[in-house]
């Protein structure tokens, strides 16, 4: 009985140690949040809410202004 817990003691600090260093492990961008996915969830039935609520039948076509001397698609 006394013999395990020699044994259970060390293993168990180098679980917590380990488990430690996964979480410490950061990297500056992550730090930050810069690079992550910071996607909102996705319901199917509140994106459907979201686009029922749009008037699709009244809408106009607008062009995006183009970079100088970006071919524009028009003829001159």
């Amino acid at each position: 009985m006394v013999a395990g817990s020699f044994v259970i003691t060390p293993a168990t600090a180098l679980r917590y140690e380990r488990h430690d260093k996964k979480v410490r492990q950061l990297s500056k961008a992550e730090e930050l949040g810069i690079g992550k996915d910071r996607r909102r969830a996705f319901d199917i039935n509140e994106e459907y809410y979201r686009l029922a609520a749009k008037d699709l039948d009244n809408w106009e076509n607008r062009r995006v202004k183009r970079l100088p001397g970006e071919n524009d698609g028009t003829f001159k």
